[in-house]
């Protein structure tokens, strides 16, 4: 797994308004927690983790004090979890996990599929219904991807988690039995399609509706405005 050694100011102003003035700065807010360590609120330069935010990367992070006054510590973390903006897609904020090289994690892990199926040359259609696999590793053991060989695979079968060969010292999390591709011929497909639309466009049921000329609003609560991250 790759490691990398970034940097990360320590900050001590929180909320919405403190958000938009790092963001305005050209970095980005974060926090760091996990082990039983006390949170840390930091803000980064985004570009040096753009680019692996979805890679189970390993960090060597190293906090330096507010305002660039002396280094404070550092640790081992990963990026547990990143928000972006609906439409520009700019990187918003992320949380760092506090992990140990000497203890395991749970992590997502993607599925990358090798070879060509028989099926798909005998007409059928390959359908990948599971992307990604969750495993226990240690931080240096977690792969990059878990490749599954599906050049045998004929139409009507499938291949589940349980038919992959993980390395040793990796743990499964994901259920066993959840299918992670399959050959399927053309019809199938078709009825699996009209299904879906067909349950699309099913009219819901309006339970307990009013009366007409009943304004129904009396003793309505208000609906809570929804909570919003800094």
């Amino acid at each position: 797994m790759e490691r990398h050694s970034i940097e990360a100011e320590l900050r001590t102003e929180t909320g919405k308004g403190a958000a938009r003035k790092i963001r305005r700065n050209g970095l980005i807010p974060g926090v760091v927690y996990g082990r039983g360590n006390d949170p840390r609120s930091i803000k980064l330069d985004p570009q040096n983790i753009e680019k692996l935010l979805q890679s189970n990367a390993i960090f060597d992070l190293t906090f330096v004090g507010e305002d660039g006054e002396g280094e404070d510590d550092e640790a081992v973390v990963i990026i547990k979890d990143y928000q972006k903006d609906v439409i520009k897609q700019n990187l918003l904020h992320v949380d760092f996990q506090f992990i140990s090289m000497d203890e395991k994690i749970t992590v997502s892990v993607p599925m990358h599929l090798e070879g060509d199926a028989v099926g798909v040359r005998d007409g059928g259609v390959l359908q990948q219904l599971l992307r990604e696999i969750e495993i226990d590793a240690l931080p240096a053991e977690i792969p990059e991807e878990i490749t599954i060989d599906i050049s045998e695979l004929e139409v009507g079968q499938s291949l589940s988690v349980v038919d992959l060969d993980l390395p040793e010292g990796i743990d499964l999390v994901t259920d066993s039995d959840e299918v992670i591709v399959t050959v399927v011929t053309p019809t199938e497909l078709i009825e699996e399609e009209v299904e879906e639309e067909e349950d699309e466009f099913l009219e819901p049921e309006v339970i307990g509706e009013e009366e007409e000329g009943e304004e129904g609003t009396e003793g309505k609560e208000e609906e809570e405005e929804p909570k919003d991250w800094e």
